[in-house]
């Protein structure tokens, strides 16, 4: 221990050689996990580092206080977690993001849903009658034509068609904005 608080790096060797597993051992059982022992062996030997000159002979022996400096800090840790859960268990639960819109949100939506219901009325009845079905229905070209008694080809021109005015009527009045 002499050598140790002189800052031999050969006793420290060796000391790290006769407590390390030990140590580990010690952490595995009061601390319950392998990055909390490692922790724990490493903290050890950072105090003992700072504090090797208060090792006295007379007290007792090197292993008996090397496992106390070594538990103090196990015991430090567990404190640590107890108050850590009571002061997240104080807290209450994690707030969530407030997900809804905001004001920005809602008049931009606002805004395209007057933009897309004019785009809507441009449309011939068919047109939008075929794309409604399509889009808002769920319904296939073929339950379209069936619906609206009409060859499956021209109820995939109408939802065709109207598509293309719709992007058409929104991009000119994006750009008259």
């Amino acid at each position: 221990m002499r050598g140790f608080a002189g800052r031999d790096p050969r006793a420290a060797e060796e000391l790290y050689g006769r407590f390390a597993s030990r140590i580990y051992g010690l952490g595995i059982v009061m601390l319950g996990n392998d990055a909390a022992a490692q922790d724990l062996v490493q903290d050890t030997f950072v105090k003992l580092w700072r504090n090797a000159d208060r090792y006295d002979t007379a007290r007792g022996r090197l292993e008996t206080w090397v496992l106390l400096v070594a538990r103090s800090l196990a015991i430090d840790s567990l404190r640590r977690r107890v108050l850590e859960s009571r002061s997240l268990e104080a807290l209450g639960p994690p707030v969530e993001a407030d997900d809804r819109p905001g004001p920005d949100d809602l008049a931009a939506t606002g805004d395209m849903a007057a933009r897309a219901r004019r785009a809507m009325g441009s449309l011939s009845d068919e047109q939008r009658a075929a794309l409604e079905l399509a889009y808002f229905g769920g319904k296939t070209s073929a339950e379209v034509a069936e619906m609206e008694g009409i060859p499956v080809g021209t109820a995939k021109t109408r939802i065709r068609t109207a598509l293309l005015r719709l992007r058409e009527a929104l991009t000119e009045e994006h750009r008259d904005v």
